[in-house]
């Protein structure tokens, strides 16, 4: 039996579930650390777990990483007349802040 022939509300051991759902790089421990942080909804009955596929895919959402923001900081182009040692610390200080780069004013 493949995790195709399984309904979504079908109960499934967790060492059945990580074979299936996970091709084995999860195990029943691993399910069941995630049912510990609250991801996973965990069924007992007769002090055995089991879980569902519409669990497995709560849980998968429930541990889902956002995307990282790499390159969103945007530096200025270098003013007429500013050193580079200047545009540099302008962009460094942005970085560091993580806002957008402003250039300065002319005054």
């Amino acid at each position: 039996m493949d995790s195709n022939d399984i309904g979504d509300d079908e109960l499934i051991s967790l060492s059945r579930a990580a074979k299936l759902f996970f091709r084995g790089e999860l195990t029943k421990s691993s399910l069941r650390t995630e049912a510990r942080k609250g991801n996973l909804e965990i069924i007992r009955i007769a002090n055995k777990d089991f879980v569902t596929r519409n669990g497995i895919r709560r849980m998968i959402e429930k541990c889902r990483l956002p995307a990282p923001n790499v390159g969103k900081i945007e530096a200025p182009a270098p003013m007429k007349g500013m050193t580079a040692q200047e545009a540099l610390r302008l962009k460094l200080t942005a970085q560091l802040r993580g806002t957008p780069a402003k250039r300065p004013s002319k005054t």
